[in-house]
């Protein structure tokens, strides 16, 4: 019997795992989805709005953000800094589409402290701009505001979403900056599994707030587990003349990304799609919303869809009649599927924008002068060079569990399908950094062009078209943080399926990133497309393991790229040697191999090139400029042959 771990967690990028058993077997093996974090979505720019940041005048009240004119970090106009990830994809029923979530990860996906998961401290913080709550204009008349004036901050919060459960010491904050530049809790929050979310209100009570330079500043704390114990805010409105009662949302809301059009793949090459569009064409595309009124509400809906040159393919009218969408509820609305079988580029793309019309009660964002428009919503449909059934949203992270089985050889598998002759070059992986930090662990990217899929048990009737030796895992200081390994000489594919994955020989999680919102064939259920193999014969994954694994298969043309996390894969890392290693007090490493050696480049473990050496048989390398740590060189041969290699800088006094 085999037993299932599952934990959930946010988004930016990476954690020790806290996981929760689908069977009470104590020694067990098998898949096990851990806690990731974040990774901007497939479509989304991983630019940021925050990149630069300008000088900007204080605000004045009325104060709103709904998060819908924000992309990955808070928009400048309002925030003064980019710790949280603005998302669509770790809340459930959220009040409109955006929300800031709360984890121990930076803005580049990396955790504030060692994944220890022992210490307790602030992690995340969303500070406002100056607000001036000293006075304000009537007409031509400036006057002071005061206690009277009854200003109070209003939000929305939940707590774990489809992220990580937080614990009862996790905590989040509001604070008041006062007149003396002093930040004073005025309200905070416990962890909890997942709610729906709340609204607080919170009255500005003391005239100590009352001045031109007021700041509201929201601060998770917890232990030092990366990824892990999410809080997710969405819709804060703060004005005058309101009471503590005021709760009321007039407001009709898209509140989530919409689905489709493709229907297994969410990227996929396009002469792939053309090749069988009946095939990779979703029945319908949605539209998803919330109606945030305490009574029904009538909506009309409209879509219209254009192409990389701005050309209209189809419009789909506004709706003649409305539907009552009910209070207090999500809903969506179908479209009909559309031809984008004719597109032209190298690299087209679709891009759907949705909009709503509420017949009435939609008036909040507009009371509080909203930039944002929650009622339009625009999805960008890339074809790119690879194959991908996440979104490009990791909310976990998947790996091997040997349980009580000793070491040997363990492999994950999945299945992607080519629809026409073509060629693999790499494979592109998100790796998670929760749980533990795998950095230096070596595993074997495989791609197979079949397996002994269940119920067959025969595993030599495996065919295997690649395994390539990987030394490390390489976490990338980006939010979407997919690496590329290129292979050195491409892989044929002939039609049909095929299978990527990886061998493992010890016992450890990789964790590989998992889009828990990955629905199969828009429907869900588990993923057909996932295997494993612990007992020396291929199973199925648990139906408790919906999601999709972050693992695409780049095909297609040759792929050039200047990602130093990028690195060229030779299966003859025999054939050369780095020594000593570790280094034990040298200031000079040696390299021995078959060909002259022409290029060096040695990299620390964040992908950063530390050294480069050219010439025409290098045959040592000076390194008493490089601090302890471990190190990859990447070698390159009379002959053009790529070489990879793990190296340890030791020195003691």
């Amino acid at each position: 019997m085999h037993k299932y771990k599952v934990t959930m967690a946010s988004m930016k990028i990476f954690c020790i795992a806290f996981f929760v058993s689908i069977t009470t077997q104590v020694f067990s093996q098998g898949p096990i989805i851990s806690n990731l974090n974040r990774n901007i979505y497939l479509n989304k720019s991983s630019s940021s709005n925050n990149a630069k940041r300008s000088i900007i005048d204080t605000i004045q009240l009325p104060f709103f953000d709904d998060f819908t004119s924000s992309s990955v970090y808070p928009n400048m106009k309002y925030w003064r800094d980019s710790m949280v990830y603005i998302n669509n994809q770790f809340a459930v029923s959220a009040p409109s589409y955006g929300v800031a979530t709360f984890d121990n990860l930076d803005k580049k996906g990396k955790p504030y402290q060692g994944l220890n998961g022992l210490t307790h401290s602030h992690s995340d913080s969303l500070t406002s701009n100056f607000i001036n709550l000293k006075n304000y204009k009537n007409g031509l008349n400036t006057i002071a505001y005061s206690i009277a004036d009854s200003i109070y901050l209003s939000f929305f919060y939940q707590t774990q979403g489809i992220g990580d459960p937080l614990d009862k010491t996790d905590s989040l904050v509001l604070k008041f900056k006062d007149l003396n530049g002093f930040w004073k809790t005025v309200w905070k929050a416990t962890g909890s599994s997942v709610k729906p979310f709340k609204q607080v209100l919170v009255g500005v009570l003391n005239p100590i707030y009352l001045n031109s330079n007021f700041q509201f500043r929201f601060i998770n704390y917890g232990k030092t587990t990366g990824n892990m114990n999410q809080w997710h805010i969405d819709y804060i409105r703060m004005k005058s003349s309101r009471n503590r009662f005021d709760t009321l949302v007039n407001d009709v809301a898209i509140n989530a990304e919409p689905v489709g059009p493709l229907e297994i793949y969410e990227s996929m090459p396009y002469d792939h799609f053309k090749a069988n569009p009946a095939f990779n064409q979703s029945a319908f595309h949605r539209v998803k919303l919330r109606n945030n009124n305490n009574t029904s509400v009538n909506v009309q809906y409209k879509c219209e869809v254009r192409n990389v040159y701005n050309k209209i393919i189809i419009s789909y009218p506004l709706s003649s009649s409305a539907r009552n969408v009910t209070k207090n509820s999500d809903s969506s609305e179908d479209f009909t599927p559309f031809a984008f079988d004719t597109l032209s580029g190298k690299s087209p793309l679709l891009k759907l924008k949705y909009t709503i019309a509420p017949l009435s009660n939609d008036f909040t964002p507009d009371n509080y002068n909203s930039i944002g428009d929650n009622n339009e919503y625009t999805k960008t449909v890339r074809f790119n060079n690879y194959f991908a059934y996440d979104d490009g949203s990791a909310e976990g992270g998947y790996g091997l569990d040997y349980g009580s089985l000793p070491a040997g050889p363990g492999y994950a598998a999945m299945k992607f399908t080519s629809f026409k002759p073509d060629t693999l070059r790499g494979i592109s992986v998100f790796f998670n950094r929760s749980v533990a930090d795998v950095q230096f662990k070596s595993f074997n990217l495989m791609v197979w062009k079949k397996i002994s899929e269940p119920p067959a048990n025969n595993t030599s009737a495996d065919v295997i078209l690649k395994r390539v030796n990987i030394p490390s895992t390489v976490y990338t200081d980006s939010i979407n943080g997919f690496t590329n390994f290129i292979f050195d000489t491409a892989v044929i594919l002939s039609q049909g399926d095929f299978f990527i994955g990886w061998q493992q020989n010890t016992n450890f999680i990789l964790n590989v990133g998992y889009d828990n919102n990955y629905k199969y064939a828009k429907v869900g259920g588990t993923n057909p497309n996932l295997f494993y193999n612990l007992n020396g014969y291929w199973e199925n994954v648990s139906s408790n393991i919906t999601g999709a694994v972050m693992m695409r298969p780049l095909v297609g043309r040759e792929i050039k790229t200047n990602n130093p996390a990028s690195v060229n894969q030779s299966v003859n890392t025999k054939t050369i040697s780095i020594y000593p290693n570790p280094s034990n007090n040298s200031q000079e490493v040696f390299i021995k191999a078959e060909n002259s050696i022409k290029s060096i480049k040695v990299y620390d473990c964040l992908g950063k090139v530390q050294l480069e050496f050219q010439g025409e048989n290098i045959e040592n390398v000076n390194i008493s400029n490089l601090n302890n740590g471990i190190y990859f060189f990447e070698l390159l041969d009379e002959q053009n042959n790529t070489y990879f290699q793990k190296w340890i800088k030791q020195s003691y006094e």
